[in-house]
């Protein structure tokens, strides 16, 4: 089984995740600034509480400590939609970089998160899609729980590919320490 990338040219691996990995940082800081003011007492955590709002009460009670900035939590969403374009690919081209390694005993598992963590793009999307729409029309359990399955799936997702990256990782560069 072969990574998502391995049509890329090696040479040209590294210029493409400095590129991916500044849009990432970018998107990141653009984001955390942009969100600061949706964080209420309903929304602790701003953004991320609405995504794991879970029920129409719920969501219902962010959006209403909201009333007032819902065009920021629209900018907000959509902003995202940048955002998920670059941390999946980031984290994707990272992941199938270290599986190429010759000193990584891991590889097998490094190609499959190169591929699963692409999934989290997509379910980025389909949860933005379920928060705008209740940005529109107001709570609904249906809308709450999709958004909060894809949220959370999507952050296990990334956190496999960031285990992955930190503890295989670091494996590598031992085993590679000690072959030198």
């Amino acid at each position: 089984m072969t990574h998502p990338f391995a049509w890329f040219s090696w040479s040209y691996r590294w210029p493409l995740f400095s590129f991916l990995l500044a849009g990432t940082v970018l998107f990141a800081c653009l984001l955390t600034c942009q969100g600061k003011p949706l964080r209420t007492d309903a929304a602790p955590k701003g953004i991320l509480s609405y995504e794991f709002a879970w029920t129409k009460p719920q969501a219902d009670s962010i959006l209403s400590s909201w009333e007032k900035i819902k065009d920021t939590a629209r900018q907000q969403l959509l902003l995202d939609f940048g955002f998920l374009v670059f941390y999946p690919l980031t984290l994707s081209l990272a992941c199938a970089m270290l599986a190429g390694s010759k000193f990584n005993n891991m590889a097998a598992a490094g190609v499959f998160i190169s591929w699963a963590v692409l999934l989290a793009g997509v379910l980025d999307a389909v949860e933005n899609l379920a928060l705008l729409r209740m940005l529109s029309t107001g709570g609904s359990d249906f809308l709450a729980r999709l958004a909060g399955i894809c949220a959370g799936v999507k952050f296990a997702l990334v956190y496999a590919s960031l285990g992955y990256l930190v503890l295989q990782g670091l494996a590598t560069l031992v085993t590679k320490l000690r072959a030198a």
